[in-house]
């Protein structure tokens, strides 16, 4: 886990650094996510349920940008055993830490084309379930994942859409799974 976030930092240090003579951008986004958790055991199941994020975000460079900001985000899922079921909701607080290509960059004060990739670290704040038999003590608290994603800028305005996978377990104890989502993120941009 150490080596995964060293990592991460180094990775944001050398976006930064490639885009430090260029221009500086800050945006606020709000968008659902789409759950995928994968048990692999040993009895429960989840099924897909949909959740959201917000956030705000710092990105600098020119055709190579960096990107790196804070989420608040609702992972939701249905958790099901033999015997019971119910919505687990956890609530965490994410830095993704992004590179990403400018595609159209000759032409973004109109529109313009990007992808972007990289790690995101997040920590679980809060968790609610209406589930007895899964309790907060079963999720990680924290957690580093990895995206990938493509987004259209037009004027201020931005629409992302990608696909986050879980690169550590999402639970603790007897339980192992990774939790995957895909996401959709609409804001404007400074």
């Amino acid at each position: 886990m150490k080596k995964i976030i060293l990592a991460s930092f180094i990775f944001t240090a050398f976006a930064v650094s490639v885009g430090a003579q260029s221009k500086s951008t800050i945006g606020f986004y709000i968008g659902p996510n789409f759950s995928n958790v994968d048990i692999t055991s040993p009895n429960p199941s989840a099924a897909n349920h949909s959740g959201y994020q917000f956030g705000g975000y710092w990105r600098k460079g020119g055709f190579l940008y960096g990107q790196t900001g804070l989420e608040f985000q609702h992972f939701q899922t249905k958790l099901s055993t033999d015997t019971s079921s119910g919505l687990a909701d956890l609530k965490r607080i994410q830095m993704p830490l992004y590179l990403g290509l400018n595609i159209l960059d000759f032409s973004k004060k109109v529109v313009n084309i990007r992808a972007f990739g990289g790690p995101v670290i997040g920590y679980r704040y809060g968790y609610d379930n209406s589930d007895p038999e899964f309790s907060s003590s079963q999720f990680n608290r924290f957690g580093v994942n990895g995206t990938v994603g493509v987004g259209i800028d037009v004027l201020i305005f931005s629409l992302d859409g990608g696909y986050t996978f879980g690169l550590n377990d999402l639970f603790t104890g007897d339980f192992e799974g990774k939790g995957d989502y895909a996401f959709v993120n609409f804001g404007v941009k400074f």
